[in-house]
């Protein structure tokens, strides 16, 4: 594991850089072969995890594209591929992953050079049919891909369903790869912005699909010192830690009346302006640390804390120095000696969404706003809360907890603050209103987001505004035609078509197994944009199960390639059951 390094480290590194120096003469090194190749460095980082055990993921490698609007095995010859030497399984719900430190994938010399506007993910298959990889068994587990949580039922093992497995897992940062140069990149998977819960057949386990939620962070800032062979990744500025009070913090199983699944988060400015929205999000460990690391490569940020039975914390403002030279120091928000004393507040309420999104693979967001914090021409909400919808109902499986009392915000003095003191705290409210909040939703890569709804203080359920078609595209169809006969006694089928943003669409086929098949028609978007490239090119897969049996006995078959309806209103797909 890795994790941002120390000021003495950066001392001595920058200490051997500047040495070469005095006392006498010597005869200089002949200057290094011009060379051909760039080394690409690629981190995997974990992030908060409230209610799930264990995230586990196996990578087999990555692949690169110069065209953001490409798609992983359409046979395009600019792909380039990297396979991992030993596929790497790794629990992104383990301490070391979700409190802010990162596991290196690979570092690798890269032939073809030039910008990319693309880097995919690939992951070994998730089909529970398959037999795990070794890097898997080797943990002691049953899919290559698994999700643990704990409920009043027990503990829950089931195979976690990646809709495109075989397209990857999408980033759009751009970079660059340049000859006899290092660019280090780092890729955040935030366990609670990607795992969508749905709903179990037959009584079983909760299933747990994926919404496309990663994001790639470009660390290319302190890459090559001394002669060139000194390498470091990144920067050890280019974090924000910090410690809370745990006084307050629940100590054993039960949350009652303690604080409890406390998460800390940078966020930013998204495109739109819309609202702050997540940028990196990390677990406060239980002694009361987080580090939120890495991080995009910009300066400001606004952190919001939050947890069960807690007052939410904002710090506006606050300033990060990736280079070093304007702080010299990583920016620390409190420290052990001068902790963030977090408020306990039992007046937290759970609030159902009672209506269905459309699309159904939406997810709905809960926030509040501080007057002075900027957006898109006014002050818009911070995201304190959200859920993600079930992709076959459109309906959010469980209530979402909103957390109680007021906001405790402060604004950073870059001059004073980010050296281990708190910044000054007062108590506001929110512009909504006390105990009030503005609710919204995102639907798939091609929506936009919805307007903004103001749920009462007190109230319990709220009807979600919906997502907005986004410009460029219109309704298409796909027609899959089914044919076969499905395996292992098979009751229950369902098509599953996905994106590179996750599930677009999924439509209960169970009565074509006992006719050995049939047709059905499916509505996605159609047409392309600049701003969601690739968002009409989809991935169609059918998925056969027993009820009593349903996370062991799933089957899965999927087209051989993508269907592009980019440029057509309607495409035609055969699938024979499994």
């Amino acid at each position: 594991m890795a994790s941002p390094r120390s000021l003495a480290a950066l001392g001595a590194l920058f200490a051997l850089a500047a040495c070469g120096g005095g006392g006498g003469t010597s005869t200089p090194a002949p200057p290094p072969a011009a060379s051909t190749e760039a080394v690409l460095s690629v981190s995997l980082a974990g992030g908060a995890t409230p209610g799930i055990d264990h995230l586990w993921v196996t990578v087999t490698g990555l692949a690169l594209h110069a065209d953001a609007a490409r798609v992983y095995g359409d046979g395009d010859p600019g792909w380039v591929i990297m396979t991992l030497p030993t596929a790497v399984t790794l629990d992104l719900s383990d301490p070391a992953l979700a409190d802010g430190a990162s596991v290196s994938l690979l570092k690798q010399s890269v032939s073809t050079l030039g910008t990319y506007a693309q880097l995919r993910l690939l992951l070994a298959p998730s089909d529970p049919a398959l037999t795990p990889l070794a890097s898997a068994t080797a943990k002691g587990l049953q899919f290559n891909e698994q999700v643990q949580y704990t409920d009043a039922g027990g503990a829950h093992i089931v195979p976690l369903e990646v809709p495109n497995g075989q397209g990857g897992l999408r980033l759009l940062t751009p970079f660059n790869l340049s000859a006899d140069t290092t660019t280090p990149l780092s890729i955040e998977w935030s366990p609670g912005q990607t795992l969508v819960r749905r709903t179990a057949t037959g009584g079983g386990a909760d299933r747990f699909t994926l919404r496309n939620e990663l994001q790639l962070y470009n660390q290319t800032l302190l890459t090559a010192l001394s002669d060139g062979n000194l390498q470091i990744d990144g920067s050890i500025f280019d974090s924000i830690s910090g410690q809370l009070d745990t006084s307050q913090f629940c100590t054993g199983a039960s949350h009652a009346g303690c604080i409890h699944d406390v998460v800390a988060t940078a966020t930013s400015l998204p495109a739109d302006g819309r609202f702050h929205a997540e940028a990196r999000t990390v677990s406060v460990a239980a002694d009361g640390s987080f580090e939120l690391y890495p991080l995009p490569s910009q300066s400001v940020y606004d952190v919001v804390i939050r947890g069960g039975n807690m007052e939410t914390i904002v710090v506006h403002g606050v300033f990060v120095d990736p280079t070093g030279i304007l702080r010299p120091a990583p920016t620390a928000l409190s420290s052990k000696a001068t902790p963030i004393v977090p408020v306990l507040d039992t007046s937290e309420r759970a609030v159902t969404v009672t209506n269905a999104l459309a699309p159904a693979s939406g997810r709905v967001f809960f926030g509040q706003t501080i007057a002075g914090t900027g957006g898109s021409g006014a002050d818009v909400p911070y995201a304190i809360a959200s859920g993600a919808a079930d992709p076959a109902t459109g309906r959010l499986l469980q209530p979402v907890t909103l957390p109680g009392g007021p906001l405790h915000y402060a604004s950073f003095n870059s001059t004073t603050d980010g050296n281990g003191s708190p910044p000054a705290f007062t108590t506001v409210t929110p512009v909504e209103g006390a105990g009030a909040w503005s609710t919204w939703s995102q639907g798939t890569l091609a929506t936009t987001t919805s307007a903004t709804a103001t749920l009462a203080s007190g109230a319990t359920t709220v009807s979600a505004p919906q997502p907005v078609a986004a410009s460029g595209f219109t309704p298409g169809t796909l027609t899959v035609a089914l044919s076969g006969t499905a395996s292992s006694g098979a009751d229950h089928a369902e098509l599953i078509v996905a994106n590179d943003g996750g599930v677009v669409s999924v439509v209960d086929v169970s009565s074509q197994i006992a006719s050995h098949g049939g047709s059905t028609t499916i509505n996605v978007p159609s047409g392309s944009s600049a701003t969601a490239p690739g968002a009409a090119i989809y991935a169609v897969a059918v998925r056969t199960w027993t009820g009593s049996t349903e996370g062991a006995s799933a089957h899965w078959s999927r087209t051989g390639a993508p269907v592009n309806l980019s440029t057509s209103a309607s495409a035609n797909v055969n699938l024979v059951l499994p």
